[in-house]
């Protein structure tokens, strides 16, 4: 039981980011839980099991990092971008390639070049090898052609020429209906003065329309790190809460899940230990409550560490609405907080 609950756990430090990279993006938008994305069901749920539930959690992490999660495959790292993209965020930028990769990566270039060289080689001699018949028949063939009637090759480049022309004036015709008809679509705007481009290109950015432009809430406090440790200071530089955990959160519902020696935790802005650091794992708190692991199992806890969902879950996500989703036994459900007991199973 010891090895299987080790086992299931140790995808937290495979997956654990460079804590040198800080992602250029807001810090408020950077604590949101990933159901700020608007993810599918499926690639939701398998972030969250790999232990990934805020914005920073996703992009201080490459591409290739995200293979690395069980059946996280192709079309769930499209969704995924997309989604960033939807955001205006982005992954981290790959890191260059060990000298490893980059050898391996001759070592092949080169294998396939032999290749190449070997299936010309082949085709060179097939060529060189062909009956000595079909050389006297191509011969003969060509000594036809050019013993043709001097009237035949002069009528046949008149025709050609004639052709040629014709190609000609028929593309010119049709670049100049391309331009009419692109005309029409975009009519420039006139002055008094002739036409004016840089009026047009004005008027049409202003008939362009414009999303309109989402304000989100900042935070007072800043993340900061020192000696590879963690903490908090003030947006004028002030440090609040010295930096000692290997990982920390943003703050939510005013407590901050903060990791510190393999096991997680609350503190409020003071930097006091509100719930005692004694999880496998945890997730932010959202609505009053946050998912959190003991004992190789999930459940939910309130603001004074009273656990209000049973631990017996593998996954699960943030409280929204009052509402979460709850893996067990492969299978997804809906579980109201107010009803921990009655679970409406998805699948």
């Amino acid at each position: 039981m010891a090895n299987n609950k080790r086992n299931k756990f140790n995808h937290k430090k495979r997956f654990s980011p460079d804590m040198s990279y800080v992602p250029p993006y807001d810090a408020a938008i950077l604590a949101l839980g990933i159901e700020y994305l608007k993810l599918g069901e499926e690639v939701a749920a398998k972030l969250t099991g790999a232990g990934i539930t805020t914005v920073m959690d996703v992009v201080r992490r490459e591409e290739r990092d995200f293979y690395r999660i069980y059946s996280f495959d192709r079309k769930n790292l499209g969704e995924l971008k997309s989604a960033l993209n939807n955001r205006r965020l982005r992954l981290k930028p790959p890191a260059e390639r060990d000298t490893a990769e980059i050898a391996h990566d001759a070592g092949a270039e080169r294998g396939r070049d032999n290749r190449d060289r070997r299936d010309n080689r082949d085709r060179r001699d097939n060529r060189d090898n062909r009956d000595n018949r079909d050389n006297r028949d191509n011969r003969d063939n060509r000594d036809n052609r050019d013993n043709r009637d001097n009237r035949e090759n002069r009528e046949n480049r008149e025709r050609r020429d004639n052709r040629d022309n014709h190609r000609d004036n028929r593309d010119r015709r049709e670049r100049v209906d391309s331009r009419a008809s692109k005309a029409k679509k975009n009519p420039a705007i006139w002055n008094p003065d002739g036409i004016s481009e840089k009026r047009t290109k004005e008027e049409r950015e202003a008939r362009r329309p414009r999303r309109p432009r989402t304000e989100h809430p900042v935070d007072k406090y800043i993340k900061i790190n020192k000696n590879n440790k963690w903490g908090f200071a003030t947006r004028d530089g002030k440090e609040i809460i010295k930096p000692e955990y290997d990982d920390v959160f943003m703050f939510k519902d005013e407590l901050c899940c903060v990791e510190k020696e393999d096991a997680f935790g609350f503190i409020d802005r003071d930097g006091d230990v509100v719930i005692p650091l004694q999880y496998e794992c945890a997730a932010s708190f959202s609505e009053g409550y946050a998912c959190v692991f003991k004992g190789g199992v999930c459940g939910y806890i309130d603001k004074e560490g009273n656990t209000v969902v049973p631990f017996q879950y593998d996954a699960g996500t943030a409280v929204a609405n009052g509402e979460c989703r709850v893996k067990k036994a492969g299978k997804w459900g809906e579980l109201h907080i107010s009803e921990p007991d009655n679970v409406r199973w998805i699948n």
